[in-house]
């Protein structure tokens, strides 16, 4: 889903990616979302332990520290042994790790990446894949 999301205090407005689209049918297409360098992290992990399920979708995350707004993949592993992993969230803007997902239920407890208030809102627009 693609979906606008908009601060009612000061008119920030951008458009976010949520959820899976119809190419990620596939580990490996999952995996080519991610950069180089977390695409090495995750492989990583993946040949440590043996993934019995995964989870992917694009989430939402801020930046607590910077606040910037990010959709980006996600990604969670499911291990044989029972144990999990996710992929790294860290903030492409400052590098800081002090990043949390956003589900979009959750939006209203953001805070505008430009004038620092809360109150965003959103509007799906369509569909991005």
């Amino acid at each position: 889903m693609m979906t606008n999301i908009r601060c009612s205090s000061c008119g920030f407005a951008e458009d976010f990616r949520f959820g899976i689209g119809m190419r990620h049918s596939s580990l490996e297409r999952c995996l080519g979302e991610f950069s180089y360098w977390e695409r090495q992290e995750l492989e990583a992990m993946m040949e440590e332990k043996e993934v019995a399920d995964y989870h992917f979708c694009f989430q939402l995350t801020q930046c607590q520290t910077c606040l910037h707004l990010r959709s980006r993949p996600y990604i969670e592993f499911l291990f044989t042994d029972g144990s999990r992993a996710h992929s790294e969230l860290r903030c492409t803007e400052c590098r800081s790790e002090n990043v949390r997902l956003i589900p979009e239920e959750w939006l209203d407890t953001a805070r505008c990446p430009f004038c620092r208030e809360k109150g965003l809102e959103k509007e799906n627009i369509g569909m991005w894949d």
